[in-house]
Order: C-alpha cells, then sequence, then structure tokens
C-alpha cells in the first residue's frame, strides 16, 4: 500500500525515529581503543577530503564543477563548501560514502543561498547506488522528495519559500522497517516548511549534496555542518573493509604544482614507530610527475615531505607509476614503473635516507612488466608485478638487480598487486586489485607457486570507490622493511579508491579525484575493542582496531551472543587476563561461555574469577592450554580474571 503524507507549518517536535548518536558514542568511548566513525563534517579543515563531485546532468562534454571553500562568510565555523554558478547550466552531487550509516539513519546539512537564487536546486540524498536514492530537494519556490528507484510514491510537493541570505536545514531519514522522511525547515527557528514520508527499500551506503543552477545564474549556495545519526558502529571480524576514518590525506588545489597529489598509498612501511610511505604524484597534466613521501606518527595523519617530488622519471621515459620501497642491509632500495611510449618496465633505484635517490635504471626489461611489489626474504628478492597487460609475473633475485622470471599466472584481466611474507605461517600472500573482480588473494609456500585467488573485496556500490573496474586498487599493506607482518589475522592496509561516473571528472584534469584510503582486516580479540561473538563464530568490532594490540592468549565462543571487552592480556604476569563481559541475546535469559587461553605455562595451575569470586581452577595441558565455561547472566556485565597461582 503507498503512504504519503505532506507536513506543513509543522512543529520540528514531529516524531522522529530515536536514534544513536554517533557523536554521543565517541564521546562515551574515548577509551575505547580503536577508530569510531567520525559523524559530522563541518569542513574545518578546509578540505572536503571524504567528498567528490559527480556531475549528474546530460551533457556528453566534461564539465568542470564550481565548489570551493568559502572562508569569507561562512555559514559557521571557519569554512563552509560552496556551490557558485557560472555561464552555463550544472548538475552536481557532491558525494561521499565515508559515513557509517546502518540503518536507523538520519543525515542533515545546513544550505544557504545567494545572489538572485531563482534558478537554482539544492538537495541532500541518501544512495544506495546511482540509481537507487531517496531524500530532499528544494528550489526557490517548491520541495519535493527527491528519489530515485525502491520508493514507492510519486514525488510529491510541496510550496516553500526560500529566501536568499537565510540559513535553512535538510533533513532525511530512514528507519529500520523501511519508512523514508525528509524535511526542510529554518535553522534559527526550527520551523518545518515542508516534509514528506513514504516507504522505502533503500539500503544507504552513501550521503550526497545535490545542486543545480542554470545557464547564466548568479546564485551561490553554501552548505556546512553535514551531520550524521545512525546505528551503532559494528565492523565484522575476518572481512576486508574500509576504516570509519576512511580518507587519510588530503587533497590538492586544483591548481598545477609539484607537490601533485597522492595517488595510491604505493608503498607503507612502519619502520619503528614511524609510518612511511612512498607514492607517485599525479597533476592537472601528467599521470606521473615522480614520487613523493609522506610520513605520520600514528598512521592517520600525515606530513608531506617538504622537497617533493623525490626524484622523476629519467627524460628517456615518458611516464612513471606505482613505486616498491624496502630497507635492506640499512639501504632503501625501489623498484618502479617506467613507460617509454611502447611498453612499461621495471626501473630501480637506491637511497641511504629514503629521501634522496640514486637511479640504477631498468632491473627488468622484459616488456610490460609494471607496478611491481617486492619481498625480501632469506637473501632472496621475490618481485610481482603485472605481466603482459593480463597476467602476473613473478621474479626472484639474489640482490635486486639481476630478475628471473620463475611464473606466470594467468588472471585474465589488468589488475595491480599488493603482497607480504606472514612470519606466523610462514606463507606468501598474493593479491590482485581491480580489473572487474575486485580483491582476490591467494597463497604459496614459496612464494612463486600460488594456489587459486578467491575474492576478498569488492567496490562500493556507490561513493568514492565505486569504479566497478579498478575502485579499490594499489594495496599496499602496513609491513616492516623487508615487507614483512607478523600475522594475518590483523591486517591494515592503505588503497587508492577510484570511482566513476557519467562524464567523470579525470583524475589528471581535476587532480584531487582519486583518494589514499585506510582499511583493514581483523581476526581474534584486540584489547580494549568491545566485540560481540555469536554462536556461529562471527564476530563484530565496535571498533576499528587500527594499530590496537591484539589479545591473543584468548579465544572466546558462546551459546547466544555476548559482549566482551579485553582489558590486559599478558601471560607473563600474575594476572594473565582480565575484562567483562555480558549477554547481549534478545532473549532474557542466561547463556553458556567458553573462555580459552593458550600460549601458558604446561602443568601450571590457573584460576578463574568472576566478579572477584573464584569460580573455577584448571592446570595447563602440554600445549599450554586451559579452557573455562561459565554462566553469564543477561545484560549484566560480569567482570573476569584469570590468575596465575
Amino acid at each position: 500500500m503507498m503512504m504519503m503524507k505532506n507536513i506543513q507549518e509543522t512543529s520540528k517536535t514531529s516524531t522522529w525515529i530515536i536514534l544513536l548518536l554517533l557523536s554521543t558514542n565517541f564521546l562515551m568511548a574515548q577509551n575505547i581503543k580503536g577508530l569510531l566513525p567520525v559523524n559530522k563534517d563541518g569542513f574545518e579543515t578546509g578540505d572536503w577530503r571524504n567528498f567528490r563531485p559527480h556531475y549528474a546532468g546530460d551533457a556528453t562534454d566534461w564539465i568542470r564543477p564550481n565548489f570551493s571553500m568559502n572562508q569569507t562568510e561562512p555559514i559557521s565555523g571557519n569554512y563552509s563548501l560552496q556551490w557558485k554558478s557560472d555561464e552555463r547550466e550544472h548538475q552536481w552531487l557532491m558525494l561521499s560514502n565515508a559515513f557509517y550509516l546502518e540503518k536507523p539513519v538520519t543525515v542533515s546539512i545546513d544550505f544557504r543561498v545567494s545572489g538572485e537564487a531563482e534558478d537554482f536546486e539544492a538537495g541532500l540524498l541518501l544512495m544506495e547506488s546511482k540509481e537507487v536514492y531517496a531524500g530532499i530537494k528544494v528550489s526557490r519556490n517548491s520541495a519535493e522528495l527527491f528519489k530515485k528507484g525502491n520508493t514507492t510514491i510519486e514525488q510529491p510537493t510541496s510550496e516553500v519559500n526560500i529566501l536568499p541570505g537565510t540559513v535553512y536545514q535538510l533533513t532525511a531519514a530512514i528507519s529500520d522497517d523501511g519508512v523514508i522522511k525528509a524535511e526542510v525547515s529554518e535553522k534559527v527557528s526550527g520551523r518545518v516548511l515542508a516534509g514528506f514520508e513514504s516507504l522505502s527499500f533503500i539500503v544507504p551506503g552513501a550521503v550526497a549534496m545535490y545542486v543545480k543552477t542554470g545557464p547564466e545564474s548568479n546564485t551561490t549556495i553554501n552548505f556546512d555542518n553535514l551531520e550524521v545519526q545512525a546505528a551503532d558502529y559494528k565492523v565484522p571480524a575476518g572481512k576486508y573493509v574500509r576504516s570509519p576514518q576512511f580518507v587519510i590525506l588530503p587533497r590538492l588545489p586544483d591548481v598545477e604544482q609539484d607537490q601533485g597529489n597522492w595517488v595510491g598509498g604505493h608503498s607503507s612501511m612502519l619502520e619503528g614507530d614511524e609510518f612511511k610511505m612512498w607514492y607517485r604524484i599525479r597533476d592537472n597534466k601528467e599521470r606521473g610527475r615522480g614520487y613523493g613521501f609522506a610520513k605520520s606518527n600514528d598512521g592517520l595523519n600525515w606530513e608531506k615531505y617538504e622537497n617533493n617530488p623525490l626524484f622523476t622519471h629519467h627524460p628517456d621515459y615518458a611516464s612513471n607509476e606505482k613505486i616498491c620501497v624496502l630497507k635492506v642491509d640499512g639501504l632503501y632500495r625501489a623498484w618502479y614503473a617506467v613507460d617509454t611510449n611502447k611498453s612499461w618496465y621495471t626501473a630501480y633505484a637506491t637511497s641511504k635516507d629514503g629521501l634522496n635517490w640514486e637511479q640504477h635504471g631498468l632491473v627488468i626489461d622484459e616488456a610490460y612488466c609494471k607496478d611491481p611489489v617486492v619481498i625480501y626474504l632469506d637473501g632472496t628478492y621475490y618481485l610481482y608485478s603485472i605481466k603482459d597487460e593480463n597476467k602476473l609475473g613473478i621474479y626472484t633475485s639474489p640482490n635486486g638487480v639481476d630478475f628471473t622470471h620463475r611464473n606466470t599466472i594467468e588472471i585474465g584481466v589488468h589488475a595491480h598487486v599488493a603482497a607480504f611474507y606472514e612470519k606466523k605461517t610462514g606463507l606468501f600472500h598474493l593479491y590482485s586489485t581491480a580489473g572487474f573482480n575486485g580483491v582476490n588473494h591467494a597463497v604459496s609456500a614459496d612464494g612463486i607457486h600460488f594456489g587459486f585467488f578467491t575474492n576478498v573485496m569488492n567496490p562500493s556500490p556507490v561513493g568514492l570507490d565505486d569504479w566497478e573496474q579498478a575502485g579499490v586498487t594499489y594495496l599496499s599493506f602496513v609491513n616492516d622493511e623487508f615487507r614483512h607482518v607478523e600475522n594475518a589475522d590483523a591486517l591494515p592496509f592503505h588503497y587508492q579508491a577510484r570511482n566513476d561516473w557519467d562524464n567523470h571528472i579525470p583524475g589528471w584534469k581535476f587532480h584531487g579525484g582519486e583518494r589514499v584510503v585506510l582499511g583493514g582486516k581483523y581476526e581474534g580479540l584486540y584489547l580494549g575493542v568491545p566485540t560481540e561473538i555469536h554462536p556461529d563464530n562471527s564476530a563484530y568490532y565496535e571498533a576499528f582496531p587500527f594499530m590496537v594490540p591484539k589479545a591473543d592468549l584468548l579465544s572466546v565462543s558462546a551459546l547466544r551472543p555476548v559482549r566482551i571487552i579485553i582489558d590486559s592480556c599478558n601471560q607473563d604476569k600474575e594476572i594473565v587476563a582480565e575484562g567483562s563481559i555480558e549477554a547481549i541475546s534478545e532473549y532474557p535469559r542466561s547463556t553458556q561461555v567458553q573462555i580459552k587461553a593458550e600460549k601458558l605455562i604446561p602443568g601450571k595451575s590457573y584460576q578463574l574469577f568472576l566478579e572477584k569470586t573464584q569460580v573455577g581452577e584448571m592446570v595447563a595441558d602440554k600445549y599450554g592450554a586451559i579452557m573455562f565455561a561459565f554462566p553469564v547472566q543477561q545484560n549484566r556485565e560480569k567482570s573476569f580474571q584469570i590468575i596465575k597461582k
């Protein structure tokens, strides 16, 4: 049955679905380790890093968008996102899938128009895809439910009077049971000018601000204070997912400059306590302008080297692309792709400090050996690259210079390569990224012969990384100087987010269009990160465990869902582990829980305390393992300790 309700001049206290504010969660969870979503963007950085303009009109020629930062008369704070019209018609979305949008969800944004304000539209959308969305848009004298696909009613409209200089708020919300509500109101008074309600089956994945201005319009539209309210953040364990912080590196202005744009976190390294990244530079004119460097203390906030580019490609080459950097025997070593206008090859350079480089020319002169990634293990360099456009090539070398071709993997598409060596298992991990098939993963015991590739991650349906062919590409795992990781249970990575749209903006014309994004794959328990454990052994983290120590002694299983927090975990301490646990099942009863501890002292006795009362004692077996089973009550958090006797 179709449902429609127009609401005019109603109070803003109309019944709305009660939602949990992510900002409140964030304030309440300052002591929680890991990353939580950023639910508000007031554009105060002057850098809309999590947004990208998408053309939404039907012109076939390329059009440059007119978004910028207003520092002169912002709606609030120091900046507003500003749209300025010009001599031609424009229709754009400023789109982001960086926000956590689990239903029930409400999104709001302030806007203000200036100029004649006659020939314009401004809107706010919740988007599932480019073909499925719903929200609200307003013009000078009307408001309407703005939708496409999966919403049951025709677009209703209401009369409004949008005045230049007045600040208004647009709101769009979707409930758990598929009701979408949208309204426009005056910001200061809260008076609702128009509202709409409808059934909708949209699963939101992105937020978009919408603008439309006619030819020769002098209307300026400012947006500010974008805010998202949603269900509690949960990230599934064992899945390759994007971080809630999403884009970690700032975009640059739309100007030509030697610094260029960040294109791909091509080579990420954690050296001691410092994150280092080498990346390809691209500007408005050239795809490859050499290489840049940045460093970070936390892997989130980056500082560019002031004298980028570090080096540019040799004049004999037309361009350059991916770079891979290791540090072996105290020397930084880089392998990178160069273009001769006939084919791509792999070149080599060295540096004592990672900043000042000496180029040594080609090390693999086979035609089309492109975008290498290199692992060093026990005196051998393993190089993986794109080969012959649609294959992966595998090479080895004793010195990083003289390479021998060892294997070719037929994958049938053009796909970039990522790789690392896992110390815990002694396995090589190889990834093909992009090429219509998303991210695919295979493992090998010898680094040369790999098993079957399986899909582990795909582009978003809509957003910064929605390009079907290459939305998630140039993966670079946070590894050590040899491209090793300790344990594939904790895999933070960076990748280049690419997107596509009709009349999309080529990155080399509007540089900053592509972003470097943080992602990761995690399994197990992490210190301070609240974790839901379900009977099928699936788990969900309430924070993204980026660079959080793993509680690798413990594992938990339960007959009904439980929530556990591990506060400490150390087999060498008297208190081996402690934390809290509660049942969170919808059934109001207790449930049986098992906590297993490993890596303990074989033959040693260990005690379990619940609420400081001893409830069990076990002797570690010959493998150093114990397992305690006990009941926990529904919605009653219970502290626990495992103590060495």
